[in-house]
């Protein structure tokens, strides 16, 4: 508030205030709603303006001034956030006109509310602007920007899904636009399949991603716009985990294959304790798949498989009468015990198992320490990829 405003009729949803001052129609058209009226003021729009405004309340509601600079540079501009701040209580509601705000103050003010919405808990109900430019016949239509404040909730939540995998504060955005619930639920099991290390329901489920991102395309809603420009990295991140059939014996390599893409995928997003979690099962299949008719999902071929590249000859086998040791086949055994594979399975059993006990040994390895033996490990892994599976 730094000049004289002209006299015009702000219109908002079907509702009218004649007024000088964008605030006054604010706290009109939001009336019941509003405790507290605060009006950020420089020096110059106090003693210009702030006087007409305030003798245009009559009621028990009155403006605030709250003082700040003009916001010439950088460490007034930091002053002007600290004013904001001190503004905002916890679990505050906020209703935001930026109508008249000053050089950048808006969006300043913008981030300082949004950043305390987190931290402090306040919620932005509305976020107005008057827009005088586009008066027409006298009339000044007022704009809801409120869903443009969701572009911060976008950017934070797709941060999180780039950075570290995780589309569960995207899903929920998602969730909240019909043009993508159908994606939004598929990525919210995607997400919980990798986080759980269910490699074959990862597999499934991003097999589908393909044509439900191609039917998310033709959606048309503005609001849900801020998804439609992520479907191309969502397409390029989780489509290449996909497989049809993730479960058919006979695709066996193919499953290796997918599975070693998904290990270095959780090694790139530094989900360490399931990428070890995974390369640990990813060699005992790599043993069974060397075998004539070997299932990788048979849960007695995996103990087999288990105690022989364990070095065992036998293996604890549950049967009609119970627990048997069983010869574990010669042939299995001595794929087991290829030297490449034992190399391999020593540091990712040994890793496997102290992320697993939580460090609880005596001298265990320090956090960095792990992670970079698990990176280590498991970017070895393809070196058994160009052993060919039977």
């Amino acid at each position: 508030m730094n000049q004289p405003y002209r006299e015009t009729i702000y219109t908002y949803r079907g509702d009218e205030c004649t007024t000088p001052f964008m605030a006054e129609a604010t706290a009109h058209f939001f009336r019941g709603q509003i405790e507290a009226l605060l009006v950020l003021v420089t020096k110059e729009a106090q003693q210009q303006n702030f006087a007409d405004l305030e003798r245009r309340f009559t009621g028990s509601l009155k403006p605030t001034p709250i003082s700040i600079s003009s916001g010439t540079n950088e460490e007034q501009l930091w002053k002007i956030f600290a004013v904001i701040s001190e503004q905002i209580m916890p679990g505050d509601t906020i209703i935001f006109d930026i109508t008249n705000g000053f050089r950048s103050l808006p969006v300043l003010a913008l981030l300082a509310t949004s950043y305390l919405r987190v931290v402090r808990g306040a919620t932005v109900s509305h976020m107005v602007y008057g827009a005088y430019d586009a008066s027409k016949d006298g009339k000044t239509p007022v704009f809801e920007l409120t869903p443009f404040l969701s572009l911060l909730d976008w950017t934070t939540a797709t941060d999180a899904f780039l950075k570290y995998g995780r589309a569960d504060d995207l899903t929920q955005l998602v969730q909240a636009h019909s043009d993508y619930t159908k994606l939004g639920d598929t990525l919210k099991k995607l997400t919980a399949a990798l986080q759980t290390s269910r490699p074959s329901e990862v597999m499934e489920t991003a097999s589908r991603l393909h044509t439900e991102i191609a039917q998310s395309r033709q959606a048309t809603s503005a609001a849900a716009q801020p998804f439609g420009l992520l479907l191309d990295r969502i397409a390029a991140e989780y489509t290449p985990l996909g497989m049809t059939d993730a479960v058919e014996n006979v695709l066996a390599r193919d499953i290796l294959l997918k599975q070693h893409e998904m290990i270095q995928w959780y090694v790139g997003k530094g989900l360490y304790v399931q990428a070890i979690t995974l390369a640990r099962e990813w060699l005992v299949s790599w043993v069974i798949a060397h075998q004539p008719a070997g299932d990788i999902f048979d849960k007695t071929t995996r103990d087999y498989a288990d105690a022989a590249i364990n070095g065992y000859r036998e293996a604890t086998i549950s049967g009609r009468r119970g627990k048997e040791r069983q010869p574990v086949p010669p042939a299995m055994y001595q794929v087991a015990q290829t030297p490449l594979v034992q190399q391999l399975w020593n540091k990712t059993r040994d890793l496997r198992n102290d992320l697993g006990h939580t460090g609880m040994r005596k001298d265990p390895r320090t956090a960095l320490k792990v992670e970079s033996e698990v990176r280590e490990a498991c970017g070895q892994l393809h070196q058994l990829l160009s052993i060919a599976t039977s």
